[in-house]
């Protein structure tokens, strides 16, 4: 198998499985734990799903993770292709790495929230429980902004598939209309 196929097969390989877990994480989970206009029921969600949330943490650290890799795989594929826009891709995705990192902090916070710590005795139950709700909109805010970002990777990525001579260059152009969406 010649260098250029092991690349794009590992590049391939590494976003399916960063991103395989979105939509768990992203549409089931906030639909199973967050109850509009209901903190309680938000907080007892959390309490009943803690383990889920959990998994749902660790899964979008490790999912970033390998995506950024999928990312830096495509970056070694497209560079003779055009340097600068490879640059430009890998620029985009690049800045999620941090807000996701930082974006789970709001969900680990809601964790802390309904672990029921000596030091949380300060707070009622109630105002823990909007506390916990107030963290999971938070991060629902957080993702919204990502989104942002995980959408403009994808036109220089679709300029980049355009340009090369070894993918169809009709695949390039439904990525750069759904970065551009």
């Amino acid at each position: 198998m010649n260098p250029r196929k092991r690349t794009a097969r590992l590049a391939g390989l590494l976003l399916l499985l960063g991103g395989i877990t979105s939509p768990f994480s992203l549409i089931y989970l906030p639909k199973k734990l967050i109850v509009a206009g209901d903190a309680t029921a938000t907080a007892n969600n959390v309490r009943a799903f803690e383990k889920v949330l959990r998994i749902a943490i660790t899964c979008d650290l490790i999912g970033v993770v390998l995506f950024t890799l999928g990312v830096l795989s495509l970056y070694r594929l497209f560079k003779d292709v055009d340097n600068q826009q490879a640059l430009y891709m890998i620029v985009l995705w690049v800045v999620t790495v941090p807000i996701t990192f930082i974006n789970e902090l709001n969900r680990i916070g809601a964790l802390i929230l309904v672990s029921g710590a000596s030091f949380l005795s300060a707070f009622t139950s109630g105002q823990t429980d909007a506390l916990v709700m107030l963290l999971l909109k938070v991060f629902g805010q957080g993702t919204i902004v990502n989104q942002i970002f995980w959408g403009l990777w994808l036109v220089p990525y679709g300029i980049l598939v355009y340009k090369s001579r070894f993918i169809p260059r009709v695949l390039g152009l439904p990525l750069i209309i759904a970065g551009c969406a």
